[in-house]
């Protein structure tokens, strides 16, 4: 058993000292993701009983073979791209193909991303597909977005994008918040979408939210996003837990490099997001999920040996015991445990995230 602090993301999207409570450290500046797992991308600082870095990091005693899950904890001041994760196959595809001397660099990694949010504070995001009725009511208050339509209509989505892409001029970005108020959606999806066109008046990638499907977290809810559904996260500050991978295929709302064709060639427009509403206390095992997660608040579980487990104190205090090891958790840390490690006990007095895999 290990214990690791997170590897800190100051993405330009973060919340100014967003990640101070776990991060250990204010900034000044933005503060996006803490990212605890092996990925070469920011693997995690191995530390102490004391809670001090020991200079190494978990990449240093084991691969992703090992340590097959990613979990970070995101704190989102705006918008994040509009994007699609790819599949296994698409993704180890890819990958291969851009081995080749001046390819474009469009993947991180050969490894297939799904991922889980669940809200530590109120969150909002954008994920799967928005009922066809309503996008053609806001298209309809939209000047030249009748191809989309058309498209649409037809059942073609990648068609619909493309043709959304194409007409993305900061006029019509600018009237998103009109258009969502005129054709009846709810005062909060306006703001979202308000807050969308404000932060991005350029991005052709704006007009393509209006595909997706608005959702609003409570603390202590989540949503499950598998490889292949398009998504984009609003605001709000949540744990993430998903495979280890950083594969982001970006249809917009970013300054990063857009792959129109290559995101919509890896969407599963037959896949939808998982919501569930009450999660503090339960077990979340989203059906063909390569985790489970389990919010514990208060008293004692047992972590078996047999798949990766890391458990990552969120607030208050946890004790982590096993016949290898005894530690006390700080707000920020995680006690690391490959499938060979011994069966373990956490004791919890606050809030303490334990996330299993459930590939052995």
């Amino acid at each position: 058993m290990l214990v690791v602090r997170g590897a800190i993301k100051d993405y330009d999207w973060g919340i100014t000292d967003g990640l101070a409570q776990w991060a250990g450290e204010h900034t000044g500046g933005p503060q996006a993701e803490l990212w605890f797992g092996v990925h070469p991308g920011g693997p995690s600082p191995l530390v102490d009983a004391e809670g001090d870095e020991t200079g190494e990091v978990l990449a240093d005693k084991f691969d992703i073979a090992a340590i097959p899950l990613l979990v970070k904890i995101l704190a989102a001041a705006r918008p994040l791209s509009v994007q699609v994760h790819p599949q296994l196959a698409v993704a180890a595809a890819g990958w291969q193909a851009q081995q080749v001397p001046g390819a474009p660099r469009v993947l991180s990694d050969p490894f297939e991303k799904t991922e889980m949010l669940i809200a530590l504070k109120p969150f909002e995001a954008f994920a799967g597909w928005r009922d066809r009725e309503q996008v053609v009511a806001v298209l309809k208050e939209l000047t030249g977005a009748q191809e989309a339509i058309t498209r649409l209509e037809a059942d073609d989505l990648g068609g619909a994008i493309s043709a959304l892409l194409a007409i993305g001029t900061s006029e019509r970005i600018s009237a998103l918040e009109a258009a969502t108020r005129a054709a009846g959606l709810p005062a909060a999806e306006v703001a979202a979408y308000s807050t969308v066109s404000e932060n991005y008046p350029n991005d052709p990638g704006a007009l393509v939210t209006v595909l997706l499907d608005y959702l609003s977290l409570s603390a202590g809810e989540a949503v499950y996003v598998p490889a292949g559904v398009p998504h984009s996260y609003i605001r709000g500050i949540g744990l993430e837990v998903m495979t280890s991978s950083d594969n982001v295929i970006r249809l917009g709302l970013t300054s990063k490099p857009v792959f129109a064709d290559r995101a919509v060639a890896a969407l599963c427009p037959d896949l939808d997001p998982q919501i569930v509403r009450s999660v503090y206390g339960d077990i979340l095992w989203p059906v063909n999920s390569p985790f489970v997660v389990r919010m514990l608040t208060e008293g004692s579980e047992r972590i078996p040996m047999g798949a990766y487990r890391i458990l990552l104190l969120i607030e208050g205090t946890a004790r982590v015991v096993s016949d290898a090891a005894e530690i006390t958790l700080r707000p920020g840390t995680a006690a690391v445990m490959a499938a060979d490690d011994p069966d373990a006990h956490v004791e919890a007095d606050g809030l303490v995230a334990i996330v299993q895999s459930t590939e052995r």
